[in-house]
């Protein structure tokens, strides 16, 4: 994520499965780069979720990964 300065990329992001060290790198991103990272709808953390509602994250319109129990 370090070369986002350098270009128009857009990252959509899933924060299930990251650690907490990898979940405040990602925030700090967002805070710094908000139009070019969009979060995963799915967060369950209730602190990470009110954390990036006031950071006023960009979230994609479907998950990113793959639906538990929908086969």
């Amino acid at each position: 994520m370090d070369l986002l300065g350098y270009s128009e990329t857009v990252l959509d992001i899933c924060l299930v499965g990251k650690s907490r060290r990898e979940i405040h790198t990602i925030l700090r991103q967002v805070y710094v780069y908000p139009s070019r990272i969009r979060i995963c709808p799915c967060i369950t953390d209730p602190w990470v979720r009110k954390t990036l509602e006031f950071l006023d994250a960009h979230y994609s319109n479907e998950p990113s990964h793959p639906r538990h129990g929908t086969d």
